[in-house]
């Protein structure tokens, strides 16, 4: 049930392909006069063959942490909402998106020479403008959805760490909010303007370290604890093998939360070894399913039919985590305080990454077939527009940013990760692909296009319910 049993269903034909294509880059490698692509270009930059270029450990690292963001807090509730069946559906959903991230890489090989290796220009080599649009518009709709939420996140549970009342300097007072959004964005921007995707490694693996200690606080938490003893509710002793009702709406969790395939070509591209690239895939995304389910696993099997949408809000409400580690006079460090460090520091070192996308989805598009670009102040100036338009909305849609991103993001999320790649692929190998994986692909596309309908309209449902709950009131 793990990612790499997806291996088989790339076929012999596949790896024909991958071994001319690289064989044929060999040799334009070798053809003088050749235009430079954006990989020959970022090699030269250092004294080293490849300075900038990221190894694979680097790669399964910061794929990692490109997917494990504020996603895995919520988990818990989702094998609450699926009952354990849901754990099922989480290897499934893995196995099937570790596949279509795969096939974003095989489906490169179509792409002319002459075009940057990017997802839009993926989307244009199978379907044109069209092809193009729908890319940047889905991929630049769920990161920049995902950055805004991030940034919430981070300014709330810097907030929650401030004392209630104004901060002030002088004659100048600031709310808990405005200094955590200013403190924010003193570490945000010097990390936003990090060049390369191997420079953000160091970051990055602040970020998995973080989800792993989050994730190893659910267990530890459990194991103090096993009888229940400290949870309060009732419903935290009730368990169901299957909730066939809520289990697609824990699939729509699942899927947010494994989706992130608009990222890939950026990292590809960035790899020392790219032929290497479905390996690093493989090896994440299993690391990526053991971190879900053991965090969503162990939330539910402590906190039962209690487990709230966020485990933060779980694990508030257990007497465990509001054990004091240190106190010196009327300062104290509390397990509590520690889980929203950990929360801030996992949205906080995601959010480079998505801005790091999202320029690159702008870049690309407004390049168009220059593939002898050198990288420069243009990538900076789109990472630093890209942040302050986040800031923006952000700040703006503090309130109701949340069932938006929800809308916006499940549609997103399952359509760039989901159904472009395996579209995009049929498209470009239709003519080779055998009867059996021309069924499969096809059936992909349309379970695709049934979440993407399924997902968008039961949160639209959700949303005009609530309104309307509202209204009554």
């Amino acid at each position: 049930m793990t990612p790499s049993i997806v291996d088989p269903l790339l076929g012999a034909h596949d790896e024909e392909i991958a071994s001319s294509h690289e064989n044929g880059t060999l040799q334009q490698n070798e053809a003088p006069g050749r235009k430079l692509s954006k990989l020959d270009i970022v090699e030269s930059f250092e004294t080293g063959s490849s300075g900038f270029l990221q190894s694979d450990l680097q790669t399964i690292i910061n794929t990692l942490n490109l997917y494990i963001g504020v996603g895995i807090l919520s988990l818990g509730y989702a094998v609450k909402l699926g009952g354990w069946a849901s754990l099922i559906i989480l290897g499934l959903l893995a196995t099937l998106l570790c596949y279509s991230a795969k096939l974003i890489g095989r489906s490169f090989d179509k792409v002319p020479p002459n075009l940057v290796p990017s997802y839009p220009n993926l989307g244009h080599t199978a379907f044109g403008l069209p092809g193009q649009l729908a890319v940047m518009i889905m991929g630049g709709a769920e990161f920049f959805g995902a950055l805004c939420l991030c940034l919430i996140v981070i300014w709330q549970s810097i907030a929650m760490l401030l004392p209630s009342d104004p901060i002030c300097l002088g004659s100048y007072c600031m709310s808990p909010k405005e200094v955590a959004i200013l403190v924010s964005t003193l570490f945000m921007v010097p990390a936003v303007l990090i060049r390369t995707f191997s420079r953000l490694t160091s970051i990055s693996i602040s970020g998995v370290v973080a989800s792993l200690t989050l994730t190893s606080l659910v267990i530890i938490v459990y194991a103090a604890d096993p009888q229940q003893k400290d949870v309060t509710d009732p419903a935290a002793h009730e368990h169901e093998f299957v909730d066939w009702i809520h289990l697609p709406m824990a699939a729509g969790i699942m899927v947010t939360s494994l989706s992130g395939h608009a990222g890939l070509p950026s990292l590809r591209r960035s790899m020392k070894n790219p032929e290497n690239f479905e390996r690093c895939i493989s090896i994440a995304f299993t690391c990526i399913f053991i971190i879900y389910a053991s965090i969503g696993g162990f939330a539910y099997l402590y906190f039962g039919e209690s487990t709230q949408v966020l485990i933060t809000g779980s694990l508030s409400d257990s007497s465990v985590t509001g054990f004091v580690l240190l106190k010196i006079g009327s300062f104290s460090i509390s397990i509590n305080q520690i889980i929203i460090v950990l929360v801030a520091m996992s949205a906080y070192t995601t959010s480079p990454a998505l801005v790091y996308v999202v320029a690159e989805l702008i870049v690309d598009l407004i390049r168009g077939e220059s593939a002898t670009r050198i990288p420069g102040p243009g990538d900076l100036l789109a990472r630093t527009i890209v942040l302050g338009s986040g800031y923006v909305i952000a700040l703006v849609a503090y309130g109701v940013l949340g069932i938006v991103e929800s809308i916006v993001g499940g549609v997103c999320c399952t359509s760039v990760s989901l159904f472009l790649p395996t579209l995009f692929y049929y498209k470009l190998y239709k003519e080779s692909l055998s009867p059996t994986k021309r069924f499969m692909l096809v059936f992909i596309v349309v379970l695709a296009a049934i979440g993407v309908v399924g997902i968008g309209g039961l949160n639209v449902w959700k949303l005009v319910h609530k309104d309307n709950q509202l209204a009554a009131l």
